[in-house]
C-alpha cells in the first residue's frame, strides 16, 4: 500500500475535524477496533485505538520498516480492560509519506506527541521494538509526567551495519536492508520472516533511512539515563544491548526467538509487560481512590 505525499491540505483539515468531533462523547467499542488515519503535521498516520478499561493506556512503536501489525499480540492480549494504541510511523505501512523528507528522529516524537494528544491519552506506558526505542526513549526524556514506564523490546542502538546502510545510494539501501533483515530473522518462525519482510516491503526508503540512522546513533542510552521513570529491557537471546544503562533498568533475556521478539516470543513478551505493568496500575488505581 502506498500511501499518498502530496495534495493533503483539504484531506488533513477533513481528517482534523472528524476526529475532534469524534473526541467529543465518550468512545464506543466500535470507534475502538478500525483502522483510522490520524492528523499529525505534515501528513497522517494510519493507527488503531482498541479496548476500553481504567488500566494504565499503552502506546507501541514499531522499529525499521514496521508497522504497528508486528504488536498485533499484544494488541490483543492488553485490550481488556485498558486502550491500547498502535500506528504506523510515518513512510510505514499504511501511513503518509512525508512531504519535504521529513523523517528525523524529532519529527517522529512530535508524530508520537501529537497521537497522543489527538487520542487524549495523558499518561502512558510506552512499548517498542528495535529503533522504535529511541522514539519512546526521546519523547519520555522530554515528557516525564506523562509516560509511567518505558518497555523497550530488542531496541537497537550504536549499530555499525545500521550506519554502513544508512550511506547507501536509494539504489542500493533497499537490498542491503533486506540482506541486514536476514540476519535479524535467524532463528525466527516462518511466519514471522513473512511478516517482517511484507512490511518492510511497504516502508519507503527515506523513512527507513531515517531510522536505520537511529539505529547507528548512541543517544539512546542517553534519553534513558535522563528519564526518571521505570524502564524494562526485553532482548532475544542473542539480541546485544545498549550500553552504557544507568542503574535502575530492567533488562531481561527471553528464552527463544529472534529481533522479532514480539511475534516470536509472543507469551513471554506478554508475561513481561504483565508483570510490568501491575505495580503501575496498582498505583494509579491508588491515586484514584485517594481522590
Amino acid at each position: 500500500m502506498q500511501a499518498p505525499s502530496r495534495g493533503l491540505g483539504l484531506g488533513l483539515a477533513l481528517v482534523a475535524a472528524a476526529l475532534v468531533g469524534g473526541c467529543a462523547h465518550a468512545p464506543t467499542p466500535a470507534d475502538q477496533t478500525e483502522e483510522r488515519r490520524i492528523a499529525v503535521a505534515n501528513g497522517w498516520l494510519l493507527g488503531r485505538s482498541l479496548g476500553l478499561g481504567t488500566a494504565t493506556p499503552l502506546a507501541f512503536v514499531h522499529g525499521v520498516g514496521g508497522t504497528h501489525h508486528l504488536f498485533e499480540p499484544q494488541l490483543q492480549a492488553f485490550r481488556n480492560g485498558r486502550r491500547v494504541l498502535g500506528f504506523d510511523q510515518r513512510g510505514c505501512g499504511g501511513s503518509a509519506d512525508a512531504p519535504g523528507g521529513e523523517y528525523d528522529l524529532d519529527t517522529r516524537v512530535r508524530d508520537l506527541t501529537l497521537l497522543l494528544d489527538v487520542l487524549r491519552v495523558d499518561a502512558m506506558v510506552l512499548v517498542s521494538h528495535g529503533t522504535g526505542g529511541q522514539v519512546v526513549a526521546r519523547y519520555a526524556e522530554r515528557n516525564p509526567d506523562r509516560v509511567l514506564g518505558l518497555v523497550l523490546i530488542d531496541p537497537v542502538s550504536d549499530d555499525a551495519e545500521a550506519r554502513r546502510i544508512a550511506d547507501l545510494p536509494d539504489a542500493d539501501l533497499r537490498t542491503a536492508v533486506d540482506h541486514w533483515l536476514g540476519e535479524l530473522l535467524e532463528g525466527a518462525q516462518p511466519e514471522t520472516g513473512d511478516k517482517v519482510r511484507e512490511a518492510v516491503r511497504q516502508a519507503r526508503i527515506p523513512a527507513m533511512r531515517a531510522m536505520l540512522s537511529d539505529a547507528a546513533s548512541s543517544d539512546l542510552t542517553a534519553s534513558l539515563a535522563a528519564y526518571p521513570g521505570p524502564v524494562l529491557i526485553l532482548a532475544a537471546p542473542d539480541e546485544r544491548l545498549p550500553a552504557p544503562l544507568r542503574p535502575g533498568i530492567d533488562v531481561r533475556r527471553l528464552n527463544s526467538g529472534s529481533h522479532w521478539s514480539p511475534l516470536d516470543a509472543a507469551d513471554e513478551v506478554e508475561a513481561a509487560l504483565r508483570d510490568f505493568v501491575r505495580p503501575i496500575d496498582e498505583a494509579a488505581l491508588r491515586r484514584r481512590r485517594s481522590r
